[in-house]
Parts: structure tokens; sequence; C-alpha cells
């Protein structure tokens, strides 16, 4: 899964790092500060980890699910169900 996350200062990054290792369920793959952007591996809903990230004090969007942002696949879920867009 891959976050939007506002992350101002390092504080922040760290925050958000901390809130995540403490969840077994999440692995972070990515905490990347100066994009905002956090890439995580869970077998928890969206739904949690979002929470997990906004316990830490930063708002947090899920950005996309099920592929890497190097992949070539997009996967975004919504209301109407799953897209898969190539």
């Amino acid at each position: 899964l891959e976050f939007d996350v506002q992350m101002s200062c390092q504080g922040c990054a760290d925050a958000v790092r901390a809130a995540l290792e403490a969840a077994p369920e999440v692995k972070l793959l990515e905490l990347r500060p100066q994009e905002q952007s956090v890439l995580v591996e869970t077998t928890a809903a969206a739904e949690r980890v979002r929470e997990l990230l906004e316990i830490s004090g930063c708002r947090a969007v899920l950005k996309g699910m099920g592929g890497s942002s190097e992949g070539q696949w997009g996967v975004w879920g919504g209301p109407q169900g799953v897209w898969v867009l190539l």
C-alpha cells in the first residue's frame, strides 16, 4: 500500500516510523519524507494502516495498492470496486 502522508519535518517521519513499527502486521518498505510518501506491505486493511499513520499526528491518504512504484501496473480501489490500469 502506498500513502501520501503529510510529514513536515524529521520528527514527523520518526513518528510515522514508530507508529508503523509498533504494528506487527505492517512492514515498512519505504519512508520518503521529502516526497511525503510511505510504502508498506501488510495483511491489515488499508483503513487500519491509515489510522496508524494518523495516530502519529500526520494526515494520510491512500495513494495506491497492489503494485510497486517501479512496476507497470497500478491498482486503485474506490467506492465502485477496484480498477487496474496499464
